[in-house]
C-alpha cells in the first residue's frame, strides 16, 4: 500500500512531531478511509443469523482492514499507517463479559442480559472465554498473513462504563450509577482487570514493525499502544466519570504503560479535564462530529489539551473550518485524521498541505 521510503518519512514525522513534540515540516496527517468506519461491511457474504458466535468469525466471513482499505484508497503520500485488527465490528469486551453479539445492518451490538444490578457481584468474569480464544486466533492469523507494510493493531475494546451499559442496558446502567454505586464500582474494577488481560493478549502476540507499532487510528507508536474510551460518560456530568471510572482508568494506564491514549467524542467531551489528569496518559483523541459543537468553538479545548499533552483530532465533519483552527492551535504533539470524504485523492491532499503549510 505504501513504499518503504514513504513509511520511513511518516514514522519520523510521528516520532518527532507527535511523540517527541518537536518542530517538523507539518504535523502527521492521516487520510482516513471513510468506508472503514463500518467494519460490518467487511462481510464477504450476507450473514444468515441474528446472533454472531465466536466460531463464525473467520477469514472466510470477513475481509481484513488492510484488504478493505486497499479497494478505494487514492491518497498515498499522507502519513496514514496501514493496519489490520481483529474484526472491529465485534463488541469484544462486552462479548467476553458474556453479552450476546447481535447482528444488524450497519453495526453489531451487545445484548444485555443482567436483569438486576444486584446480580452483578455474582457475575462470572470472563463470561465467555470462547471470545477470548477468537480474539487470540484472529490476531495470530493477522500476524502470520499480513504484508510487511501492514501493522497489526489493537482492535476496538470499549471502556468500563460501555461494558456495564452492555451488560445492563443503557437506561438501567444510568440508574445503577445512583441506585447502586458501590456495585457499579466493584464490577467496573473487575472489568478493568479483564480489559488489561485482553490488551496484553494482543501485546504478547504482536512484534514491532519498523521499530514500532500501529493503531486503527492510523498512527505509529514507538511502544505497544492502546486507546481507552468511556463513551457512556459523554452522557453524564463530568463528576460521574471522576467518581466512578477515573481511578480505574488510571490503573489501566499504569498497567499498559506508555503510548496509552484516550478517545472522546465532541458530542460528549465534558469529562476531558479529568481524563487529562490521569497520570501517565500520553494523549487524547477527539472525534469531531456534525451534531457536536462547532469545530472553531473547540479551539480553546484543543489548546488546553496541547498545552498539557498530545492531541489526535479526527475530522469526520466540519472540514471547512479546519484551516482556521490550525492557525489558532499549536502543532507540536498534534496528529490530524481527516476523512477521505474531504480529501479524496492525491491532488486534494497536496492542495490541503499547500494551503496550510
Amino acid at each position: 500500500m505504501k513504499t518503504p521510503a514513504q513509511l520511513a518519512t511518516s514514522i519520523d514525522r510521528f516520532r518527532e512531531g507527535f511523540w517527541d513534540r518537536r518542530p517538523v515540516d507539518h504535523p502527521p496527517i492521516g487520510v482516513f478511509p471513510d468506508r472503514s468506519l463500518l467494519p460490518v461491511n467487511y462481510l464477504k457474504e450476507p450473514f444468515p443469523r441474528e446472533v454472531v458466535l465466536p466460531s463464525d468469525v473467520t477469514p472466510a466471513l470477513v475481509r481484513t482492514d488492510f484488504e478493505d482499505m486497499s479497494f478505494g484508497r487514492r491518497v498515498l503520500s499522507d502519513d496514514w499507517i496501514p493496519f489490520s485488527a481483529a474484526w472491529r465490528a465485534i463488541p469484544w469486551l462486552e462479548a467476553v463479559c458474556g453479552c450476546g453479539v447481535r447482528f444488524a445492518e450497519g453495526s453489531l451490538s451487545a445484548g444485555h442480559f443482567v436483569t438486576d444490578v444486584h446480580e452483578l457481584p455474582e457475575l462470572l468474569l470472563p463470561g465467555n472465554v470462547e471470545w477470548i480464544e477468537c480474539l487470540r486466533q484472529q490476531t495470530a492469523y493477522l500476524v502470520q498473513t499480513s504484508p510487511p507494510d501492514c501493522w497489526i493493531s489493537q482492535t476496538i475494546i470499549r471502556g468500563l462504563s460501555d461494558a456495564l451499559a452492555g451488560l445492563r442496558g443503557l437506561s438501567a446502567f444510568f440508574l445503577d450509577l445512583y441506585d447502586a454505586p458501590d456495585i457499579i464500582d466493584e464490577t467496573a474494577a473487575r472489568i478493568a482487570e479483564l480489559l488489561v488481560d485482553l490488551a496484553r493478549l494482543h501485546i504478547g502476540l504482536v512484534e514491532p514493525n519498523l521499530g514500532g507499532y500501529g493503531h486503527i487510528f492510523g498512527y505509529w507508536a514507538p511502544q505497544p499502544t492502546f486507546v481507552l474510551q468511556e463513551d457512556m460518560m459523554g452522557m453524564c456530568a463530568p463528576e460521574v466519570y471522576r467518581d466512578h471510572f477515573m481511578s480505574l482508568d488510571a490503573r489501566i494506564v499504569e498497567a499498559l504503560g506508555p503510548c496509552t491514549l484516550f478517545h472522546i467524542h465532541t458530542t460528549g467531551y465534558q469529562h476531558f479535564r479529568h481524563v487529562l489528569q490521569i497520570p501517565g496518559l500520553d494523549g487524547l483523541q477527539f472525534t469531531v462530529e456534525a451534531n457536536g459543537p462547532r469545530l472553531l468553538d473547540l479551539v480553546p479545548v484543543f489548546r488546553e489539551v496541547l498545552e498539557q499533552s498530545r492531541l489526535i483530532v479526527f475530522v469526520d465533519a466540519q472540514f471547512e473550518d479546519l484551516g482556521e483552527v490550525l492557525r489558532r492551535i499549536p502543532h507540536d504533539g498534534l496528529y490530524l485524521m481527516i476523512s477521505d470524504r474531504f480529501i479524496p485523492d492525491e491532488g486534494s491532499y497536496q492542495d490541503f498541505l499547500a494551503a496550510n503549510w
